[in-house]
């Protein structure tokens, strides 16, 4: 044994036992890893755009603040004059929650919503769409989230301002 150890066969095996030991703990550290990017990757996507916005009091906030600057946009105005605020503000979160993933029951159908659209010119479209995105810049700062929304939405906040009316 003596020899084995003189001979520096020992300090070889030990040498070479240690790198296989390296190898082996850096393959562990990296599939942990991964399977946690995987775990936590996983769940943002579990997660559904209302619940990347911010829920209920954030989404409540956004549609008050679409109403409200819809409203008072000289190009919807006169067509939004009769709307009670504080009954559509819920009618349009709910409307807003359904399409986003949220647990609630939307208010209006597929149907009511496209006649609803129908119902508003390309300029007041085009306004309801600027005021969303103002409403939206107000609420969030992840744009991620934000082009999530409008992606999700589409055209449909027009048509849920013209469902109202």
């Amino acid at each position: 044994m003596f020899n084995l150890i003189k001979s520096g066969y020992m300090n070889k095996q030990l040498k070479s036992c240690g790198k296989q030991l390296a190898k082996w703990t850096s393959v562990v550290v990296l599939v942990t890893g991964l399977n946690g990017c995987a775990a936590v990757s996983g769940l943002n996507a579990a997660m559904s755009i209302y619940d990347m916005l911010g829920g209920s009091s954030v989404l409540s906030g956004l549609a008050n603040t679409i109403l409200t600057s819809s409203m008072s946009d000289p190009r919807l105005s006169s067509m939004l004059s009769t709307i009670n605020p504080s009954t559509a503000t819920p009618q349009i979160t709910n409307q807003l929650c359904s399409l986003l993933g949220g647990n609630c029951i939307a208010p209006f159908t597929q149907q009511q919503v496209a006649a609803g659209s129908a119902r508003l010119t390309p300029e007041q479209q085009s306004a309801v769409s600027d005021n969303l995105g103002n409403a939206l810049n107000a609420v969030t700062s992840n744009t991620m989230v934000r082009n999530a929304v409008v992606n999700s939405l589409g055209s449909q906040v027009s048509g849920i301002l013209g469902a109202l009316l």
